[in-house]
C-alpha cells in the first residue's frame, strides 16, 4: 500500500472539485427549467414586419395593478410595454428595438391596446427618434405565457428615523 502524499491528491479529482462541478450543473439545470415556453412576438414598424421567437417573455403584475411585458431576444431584439387597466387597457409606455429599427412612446393617447385571453395587441405611433422627422407607426402582438407578481420594494429607514 502506497503512503498518501500531496502529489497523489493533485493527480485525482478531489471531492471539493467534484462537488463544485455538481453545484454548477445543478444551477444550470435550474435556470434552464425556469425558461418559459416559446412565444412568437409579431412587430410591424413603418410597414416592415418582423418577429421575435424566444422563451424569454416575462409578464409582471405591478403593485399598482399595472402590467409590464418584456420580450427579450438579446440587446438588439426587445419589446417592453407598461400598461394599466382603467376600464380599458391604457399603455403608459411602449418601446421596441429590432436590429436597427427602434422606437419609444410614453403618451397613452398615441397607443391603443386590446387583450384576448393572454394575447395582447398594441398599435399606434411613436415620435421620431433624434435626427428623424417622421413619426413611426407600429403594431405589436405578443402573448403572456404566465404572470408573476412584482416584489414590493424594501424600504430601510435610516438609523434613528421614527
Amino acid at each position: 500500500m502506497k503512503p498518501h502524499t500531496a502529489d497523489m491528491r493533485c493527480d485525482a479529482p478531489t471531492a471539493r472539485a467534484m462537488s463544485s462541478v455538481g453545484a454548477v450543473l445543478l444551477v444550470v439545470g435550474l435556470i434552464g427549467c425556469n425558461r418559459g415556453p416559446q412565444v412568437t412576438t409579431s412587430i410591424e414598424f413603418d410597414g416592415n414586419s418582423r418577429s421575435i421567437a424566444t422563451n424569454d417573455v416575462v409578464c409582471t403584475k405591478q403593485l399598482n395593478g399595472g402590467l409590464v411585458i418584456v420580450v427579450n431576444d438579446g440587446a438588439k431584439r426587445t419589446v417592453r410595454v407598461q400598461l394599466t387597466q382603467q376600464g380599458r387597457l391604457v399603455v403608459q409606455k411602449a418601446g421596441l428595438r429590432y436590429d436597427d429599427m427602434a422606437g419609444f412612446v410614453a403618451d397613452p393617447r398615441e397607443v391603443t391596446a386590446t387583450k384576448v385571453d393572454d394575447t395582447f395587441n398594441f398599435n399606434g405611433r411613436m415620435p421620431p427618434n433624434p435626427g428623424e422627422s417622421q413619426w413611426h407607426t407600429f403594431k405589436i402582438e405578443t402573448t403572456c405565457p404566465g404572470y408573476k407578481d412584482a416584489l414590493p420594494s424594501t424600504f430601510n429607514p435610516p438609523p434613528g428615523a421614527p
